[in-house]
C-alpha cells in the first residue's frame, strides 16, 4: 500500500446535537474527492461520496438513534464504474464509523445481502441473526463445509436442536447460537481469497452488528485505514 504524505482532518457540523462529517482527500487514482453527511430527514442521513468532477462514487444511506446510542446502516453502495477499484466502500465504512465515535453510539447495525456478509466481516461487523429463516439457511451453509468439520458438525447438531425446538423462545436462543457459530465461521473464511471464500456460498443475508468496544479493540488495525485514506483521525 502507498504511503500518504498529507492527511486531511475532517470538519464537523452540528446539527441536532449531532456532529455531521465533511471531508476532503486526494487520491492518486481520482484526484480531490469529497465526502459529505447531510441530513435528509426525521432520523435519516445520507454519506454521499463524490469526486471534484461531481461524478457520484457512492452514498451510504443511515439512520442515527442518539436516545438509544445506535445506528443502522441502510444501503450501502459504490456506483457501477468504481466498484473493486478504489477502496471507495471501505472509505464509506470509515465515514459511518467516526459518525458512530464522534456521536457516542455504541452500536452500529445493518441487514447484510448474502453476497456482502464477507465485506462487512472484514470490518469488524458479526452476525446477529434474527429471523429463523436466517438461522436455518445460514447453518445450511456452515454445515456443507467440510473445510471445517469441527464447524460443520456443530451446525448439524444446531439444526437437529431447531427440529426438535417447540416454543418461539427456543427458537430465538437458537438463533443467538448460530450467530456465535457464524462469528466463528466467518473469522475463518474471511483470511481466505476471494474465490476460496465463495466455494460454499451463504444462501441467504442476516442482520449483522459492530459494536464500539470491537472497533476500540482493533483500532490499531482502523487507525491504519483512515491514514491510509489520508484522514487525519484516531480512534
Amino acid at each position: 500500500m502507498a504511503n500518504v504524505n498529507f492527511l486531511s482532518k475532517p470538519v464537523w457540523k452540528n446539527f441536532s446535537n449531532l456532529k455531521l462529517c465533511s471531508l476532503s482527500i486526494n487520491k492518486k487514482e481520482l484526484g480531490e474527492i469529497c465526502a459529505k453527511v447531510s441530513h435528509q430527514k426525521d432520523d435519516y442521513y445520507l454519506t454521499t461520496l463524490s469526486a471534484k468532477s461531481g461524478a457520484i462514487l457512492g452514498t451510504d444511506s443511515f439512520g442515527m438513534y442518539p436516545e438509544e446510542k445506535r445506528m443502522f446502516d441502510f444501503d450501502i453502495t459504490t456506483n457501477f464504474p468504481f466498484r473493486g477499484k478504489f477502496r471507495i466502500g471501505e472509505l464509506m465504512r470509515l465515514v459511518s464509523i467516526m459518525e458512530m465515535f464522534e456521536n457516542h453510539l455504541d452500536s452500529m447495525g445493518l441487514y447484510s445481502r448474502e453476497t456482502a456478509i464477507n465485506f462487512h466481516a472484514k470490518y469488524g461487523f458479526r452476525p446477529d441473526i434474527k429471523k429463523f429463516m436466517h438461522m436455518d439457511l445460514t447453518l445450511d451453509t456452515i454445515s456443507q463445509d467440510t473445510r471445517y468439520e469441527e464447524l460443520a458438525q456443530k451446525a448439524k447438531f444446531l439444526i437437529g436442536r431447531v427440529k426438535l425446538a417447540e416454543t418461539s423462545a427456543e427458537l430465538r436462543n437458537l438463533c443467538r447460537l448460530t450467530s456465535k457459530l457464524a462469528d466463528e465461521y466467518l473469522q475463518k473464511i474471511k483470511v481466505l481469497k476471494s474465490e476460496e471464500q465463495k466455494l460454499f456460498p451463504f444462501k441467504i443475508g442476516f442482520d449483522m452488528k459492530l459494536n464500539k468496544d470491537d472497533i476500540v479493540y482493533d483500532k490499531d488495525r482502523f487507525n491504519d485505514l483512515f491514514r491510509i485514506h489520508g484522514i487525519d483521525y484516531k480512534i
